[in-house]
């Protein structure tokens, strides 16, 4: 695989979002939360979804209390959500929106990090179709709106661990490298259109799955999710596309 690019930070001016709409998948995790701030902080109207409804109902209480742009929710299980009901959630923000300017796809499911042998068949298909499969199936139908933006973007989270094929990390690790084989098919289809498909990496951060994985880690040279996402706004602006980006060596 390619090595991560450690991407630069970049000053935006408030409201350079404004009118923008994105969808953010696992809003009420660690980085879609932060990431769900950081774009309506710049004006964007953000459309938030995720299993917890009390939670996307407490993001939406402090955005809008913030004085950003109202959002939008969409409480769904990526697990249960078939390709159908992707249609409608895309048929709604189309009626009330009439725009999609990017996707970021933040959901994770960790599943079991142990040996093959201790993973069990219905958790690792969960996995896959969290991490994975919903990823694939939302960006489809998107695209169709996505291609009417002026600087359309699709984003997807990887790992720098998980990504490396080493023992234990199982199901999880698997839709890493999956996802990033994807996003890069994805940037070929897509090289004559607008449409930018890239990959981030957090790296070490407190981020709660980081912190399950690597327990020992001194928080002190950790990367905060607020900066995470700060960080992760330059890729969902970026013009290249097919790139893996990472905010810091790990």
């Amino acid at each position: 695989m390619t090595k991560p690019i450690i991407i630069n930070p970049i000053n935006l001016q408030p409201q350079a979002l404004k009118d923008h709409v994105y969808l953010v998948t696992g809003s009420t995790g660690g980085l879609g939360r932060e990431t769900a701030l950081a774009l309506a902080k710049l004006g964007a109207t953000v459309v938030l979804t995720g299993r917890n409804e009390k939670k996307l109902e407490a993001l939406y209480d402090e955005i809008e209390q913030a004085g950003n742009p109202t959002p939008a929710i969409v409480p769904f299980d990526l697990s249960q959500v078939d390709e159908e009901l992707y249609q409608q959630l895309i048929k709604s923000i189309y009626n009330e929106f009439k725009r999609l300017d990017g996707i970021v796809h933040a959901a994770c499911d960790m599943g079991i990090i142990g040996p093959i042998g201790s993973q069990e068949g219905s958790i690792w298909q969960k996995v896959l179709q969290v991490n994975l499969n919903s990823a694939v199936l939302l960006s489809k139908v998107c695209l169709p709106l996505l291609h009417q933006a002026k600087q359309p973007s699709i984003t997807f989270i990887s790992d720098s661990s998980a990504r490396q094929g080493k023992a234990y990390w199982g199901a999880y690790g698997v839709s890493k490298v999956a996802l990033e084989s994807f996003c890069a098919m994805l940037a070929d289809e897509l090289e004559a259109t607008t449409v930018v498909s890239n990959v981030f990496i957090p790296g070490p951060s407190m981020l709660p799955i980081r912190k399950k994985t690597h327990p020992a880690e001194d928080e002190k040279n950790l990367s905060s999710p607020t900066e995470l996402a700060n960080n992760l706004i330059n890729v969902i602006l970026s013009e290249k596309s097919g790139q893996c980006f990472s905010h810091q060596a790990d």
